[in-house]
């Protein structure tokens, strides 16, 4: 496979001066990680649909404002699985990402699997098997092997082929602004975390609660196979709990007010008719 290392600062400056002018980027990291807080970037991949670029962010561990494009409202980024991509960049640049399209947000929007990793899904639509033996790799020490190039490269060779298939249908099953709800959503909670909310007081028995949230879910499940939505996407068993809990305990206008307008739209006459009851 063939791919461009960026190794100085004046090669970045160049490199992004080029992939502002794109319309989208495919993008992944590697990283090390030694704790919540202590996050290093490694390796940027990007590719551009043309080219596959390894910016070596060790080398340049200053990218000042060289990497603007990251933060383009012109570029789309493209990523699979963007949290840790998005704490990764912030590391090295100290700047929030916006403009993201993640393809295993939009598989779960189509019905697909809601946590399915990149190598699974490009074998489930595109019919390739990748390489994971690197997986793994320290991504830190240098030189970085032939090996670990490559399977950086691969991470990001089939990013724009399912971004290209999965925005259209996100379009014509008009979804797309609820994923991009939903990416707004991860970006500010990775960055502003909730508190802790999934020990609120519930004044239920516990047969009662039990029996609210089964029929909770059983609406959850009706809503997503018409939607034709992964319904652990749509409302998580884990969120349905601290939703109800909430609502009994501060009312549930003010608690679908803390979720996205789109589950609202969906959920919110089932629910109150359900809590009417309680």
């Amino acid at each position: 496979m063939n791919f461009n290392l960026i190794e100085t600062l004046e090669d970045l400056n160049y490199l992004n001066n080029e992939l502002l002018l794109k319309p989208y980027v495919g993008v992944d990291t590697e990283f090390r990680r030694t704790s919540k807080d202590n996050m290093r970037l490694a390796l940027l991949q990007i590719n551009d649909a043309e080219d596959i670029y390894l910016v070596d962010t060790i080398l340049i561990n200053d990218p000042k404002d060289n990497c603007s494009f990251l933060f383009s409202d012109s570029v789309t980024k493209i990523f699979h699985s963007c949290k840790e991509d998005l704490e990764a960049i912030y590391s090295w640049t100290g700047k929030v990402m916006k403009n993201l399209f993640d393809t295993q947000l939009a598989n779960a929007f189509l019905d697909g699997q809601y946590s399915i990793g990149y190598q699974g899904l490009v074998e489930e639509r595109l019919g390739i098997t990748l390489d994971k033996k690197e997986t793994r790799s320290n991504w830190i020490r240098r030189p970085l092997s032939d090996s670990q190039l490559s399977y950086a490269a691969s991470d990001v060779e089939y990013l724009i082929h399912l971004f290209i298939e999965q925005e259209q249908a996100l379009i014509e099953s008009n979804k797309l602004d609820w994923h991009d709800e939903d990416l707004e959503l991860l970006i500010s909670t990775t960055f502003n975390p909730l508190g802790n909310i999934e020990e609120i007081a519930c004044n239920l028995t516990k047969l009662e609660e039990r029996n609210l949230l089964n029929t909770f879910n059983d609406i959850v499940l009706n809503i997503a196979e018409t939607e034709q939505i992964n319904p652990t996407l749509f409302f998580s068993k884990k969120n349905q709990k601290v939703f109800i809990r909430l609502a009994l305990s501060e009312g549930s206008e003010k608690t679908f007010k803390d979720i996205t307008s789109w589950r609202r739209e969906l959920i919110s006459d089932p629910i109150n008719k359900l809590l009417l009851n309680y």
